[in-house]
C-alpha cells in the first residue's frame, strides 16, 4: 500500500453532477474498516462494492460516478485500487492489456 492519506486525481474531462457541482479533480481518501462495513450493510453483493467504496473514498454519491467520462473512471479506479492495495501489480505486468490473438484470414464477400 502507498503511504499517502489523500491522493488528488485530475479529470481529463470535467463534468457536472446532477446536483449542479462541477467536478474537475477528485481527492481520494484512504478508507477504514468502518467504511467497508457501511458498504456491506448497503449491499451484500461484492460486485456492488467497487463503485460504492470508490464513491465513498471520493466523497461522492455513487450516482455521481455515472456521469464521469469512462476513461477517467477507469484511471480513477486503478488509482483507487493502488491506494487501497487491492490490485498489486505483478512483476511481469508491463501495463499492457494483453497480446493480440493470431491473425485469421477472412474471405471477402
Amino acid at each position: 500500500m502507498t503511504d499517502v492519506s489523500n491522493d488528488i486525481f485530475t479529470l481529463s474531462v470535467p463534468y457536472t453532477t446532477a446536483a449542479g457541482a462541477t467536478i474537475e479533480t477528485i481527492t481520494l481518501q484512504r478508507l477504514k474498516v468502518k467504511d467497508l462495513k457501511a458498504i456491506r450493510s448497503i449491499s451484500k453483493k461484492s460486485d456492488d462494492w467497487d463503485d460504492l467504496l470508490l464513491a465513498r473514498s471520493a466523497g461522492l454519491v455513487p450516482e455521481d460516478l455515472d456521469s464521469m467520462d469512462l476513461g477517467d473512471y477507469l484511471a480513477l479506479q486503478k488509482r483507487f485500487q493502488k491506494i487501497t492495495g487491492v490490485a498489486a501489480q505483478s512483476e511481469s505486468d508491463d501495463g499492457r492489456t494483453g497480446d493480440a490473438g493470431e491473425m485469421v484470414a477472412l474471405a471477402a464477400e
